[in-house]
């Protein structure tokens, strides 16, 4: 695999889970509740006063539908969040690409590794995701929420430490 970085090779690129936006999906599922139980007017089964009408319409579908908004935007702020995230791993340097308008990208390159660390939750490890924690002494980059992180992991210590190769030809094994 090629990749835009100049003379080097993409190894892995992948993108966090719909995992890494929690938040966003609970707040959907939660709206979407909210606007069902509006909609179709349970609240006021039980009181004598009967659906109030704005404009014609009941007031309780008209809080539905603002509920089902909310929904739909949290449903688009987490695949944003999502598919706006990438991580590249190259054969000298880990990339971390985020953002829509303001785009933000971390590299480092392997020369500055320290430690690479997985972190998982009970529930992380059932559904085989994980945190890979890349820590340079002086900076950490947080690969979240990505599938098979112990071969993410492999794959980053195989390479800890490794200079970069500028010579001619393929790049020598790693010497320890």
């Amino acid at each position: 695999m090629t990749t835009a970085y100049q003379g080097e090779q993409t190894l892995l690129v992948t993108r966090p889970t719909r995992l890494i936006a929690l938040r966003y999906w609970t707040a959907m599922v939660l709206a979407l509740i909210v606007a069902g139980v509006l909609f179709f007017q349970v609240p006021w089964r039980f009181v004598s006063l009967g659906n109030p009408a704005l404009a014609g319409l009941p007031v309780s579908s008209l809080v539905a539908a603002f509920f089902l908004f909310l929904a739909f935007l949290a449903f688009v702020m987490a695949e944003l969040k999502r598919r706006t995230t990438r991580y590249i791993i190259t054969d000298n340097k880990i990339i971390r690409e985020d953002g829509i308008l303001n785009k933000n990208t971390e590299m480092i390159p392997y020369t500055q590794l320290e430690r690479v660390d997985l972190h998982q939750t009970l529930g992380q490890r059932i559904l085989k995701i994980g945190t890979i924690v890349v820590d340079t002494g002086d900076d950490v980059l947080n690969i979240e929420m990505v599938r098979h992180p112990a071969k993410v992991q492999e794959l980053l210590s195989a390479r800890l430490g490794r200079r970069a190769w500028t010579g001619p030809g393929p790049q020598p094994p790693p010497t320890r």
